[in-house]
């Protein structure tokens, strides 16, 4: 019984917080095929970039379609092997399977299986080897070992849920939603030496990761600009020209929470002698109301000239929200109870959050023969991702590719084609990706179907 206390606490430790880097992976597979980089002014252009809400989007231009349809084929393949009405009795899900693999499952959940995986990555077994003796615990990750990160690790995305508005004359009157969370995770050094290099557990020691996480959530009123300031030499018949976007946000917050304390255990004497003691000790951060404010703004330029277009932007400038109504509180867990205290640090205070800026540089270039060619520079806040992508349409047929390098600094590879019939067409790319806790590149095929 103790060992399976110890067992499960290890693998809370290790594997709940645990994820891959951000996926990159677009739903269009126009966009797969290339890499990830959007060469027409959709995407993560105008999501970016105010001044892009000036600039038409062309949908003729390179050939983009007015929308895709996703087509799930990794989907139905998951269903056909892993049918809903079964799904209780399923190995994958039943942690009383013999079968089952808590790294897969997390596996799964964080790289949903939306498109066909034609290469996965391999999933790390999940063979733990226990050496138990009287006195002494030792475990052996095996294979397992390569999920241990070296480093601070986490999650984190900044999203804006909706953004509407009604405008004319280049203004616009909306609202937008917004939604910020970033979680960072790091083992103690005590904690990772022990699962890294087989070593014995010691009696009365801590083990323990640090927590540091925030989410905010709310809403807006934003007024924005954004016009043509300087044409080109081209008159009013081309978009060429000089183009200049800005937008002013008042945030009100609906919600906020953050926390920040280790979390662990420490063994008793002997090591499995004695149940092991949890460890905690944080604080916790609350919005009793809503009402967190501030103001922030985005700014944005676009130069377009013949075939050769450029754009730039920044979201998010000192977007720093104020919270007059915040609760503290420390959660400790006391061993003269066996159990978790909570004590009101400040009942209702004021507390200060901020959205990380966001910063995206594109071009590309549509020349008259088909050939476009582009890439972005992303950065939220969380490593920057840079996509650069090709695609060549000869009559109704396109052939695309390109390259990325994600957030975790490795390089990936995208290629596809497509045929254009009339008003739809299929779309097909297949993309490289480290979205699994495999260090191993996985491709995947995504298939769409674009109406023009």
């Amino acid at each position: 019984m103790r060992t399976g206390v110890v067992a499960l606490a290890l693998a809370v430790l290790v594997l709940a917080p645990l994820r891959p880097a951000s996926a990159q992976l677009s739903f269009d597979a126009r966009r797969v095929g290339m890499g990830g980089v959007s060469l027409s002014r959709d995407g993560n252009a105008r999501r970016y970039n105010p001044a892009y809400r000036a600039v038409k989007n062309k949908n003729q231009v390179a050939g983009a379609p007015k929308f895709s349809i996703p087509v799930p084929l990794g989907l139905i393949q998951f269903f056909k092997d892993h049918p809903i009405n079964q799904l209780s009795h399923d190995p994958m899900f039943s942690p009383d399977s013999a079968a089952f693999n808590p790294i897969g499952l997390l596996d799964l959940v964080f790289n949903p299986p939306i498109f066909l995986e034609v290469k996965k990555a391999p999933t790390p077994t999940n063979d733990v080897a226990f050496t138990i003796g009287r006195n002494q615990l030792i475990v052996d990750l095996g294979a397992s070992r390569v999920l241990i990160p070296e480093q601070d690790f986490g999650l984190g995305s900044t999203s804006r849920l909706f953004d509407a508005g009604v405008g004319f004359a280049g203004f616009n009157f909306g609202v937008m939603g917004f939604l910020e969370y970033d979680v960072e995770f790091q083992l103690d050094s005590t904690l990772r030496s022990f699962l890294v290099s087989d070593s014995t557990a010691r009696p009365n020691t801590p083990y323990f990761v640090n927590i540091d996480g925030v989410a905010q959530a709310g809403f807006a009123p934003t007024v924005s600009y954004a016009g043509r300031i300087l044409r080109g030499a081209g008159g009013n018949d081309t978009d060429d020209g000089f183009y200049l976007g800005g937008a002013l946000h008042y945030y009100y917050g609906a919600t906020y929470g953050s926390a920040v304390g280790p979390a662990g255990f420490t063994t008793g004497t002997p090591v499995l002698g004695s149940t092991p003691t949890p460890l905690l000790d944080g604080l916790v951060s609350t919005s009793t109301k809503p009402g967190g404010h501030g103001v922030g703004g985005d700014v944005g330029v676009v130069w377009i000239s013949g075939p050769f277009e450029v754009g730039a932007g920044v979201d998010d400038i000192g977007a720093e929200l104020t919270w007059s109504h915040t609760k503290i509180q420390r959660y400790l867990y006391t061993t003269s109870t066996n159990s978790v205290s909570r004590t009101v640090i400040a009942p209702d205070t004021t507390t200060k959050t901020k959205l990380p800026v966001t910063y995206l540089a594109n071009a590309a270039i549509h020349m008259g023969t088909g050939t476009t060619v582009g890439g972005d520079v992303i950065n939220s806040g969380r490593g920057t991702v840079i996509h650069v992508g090709a695609e060549q349409r000869t009559g109704p047929f396109a052939v695309r590719g390109g390259v990325s390098r994600d957030q975790r600094k490795k390089m990936q590879f995208g290629f596809g084609g497509g045929v254009r019939l009339g008003p739809l067409g299929l779309d097909i790319g297949f993309w490289t990706h480290s979205n699994s806790f495999s260090t191993q590149r996985a491709i995947t095929m995504a298939t769409s179907i674009s109406i023009y």
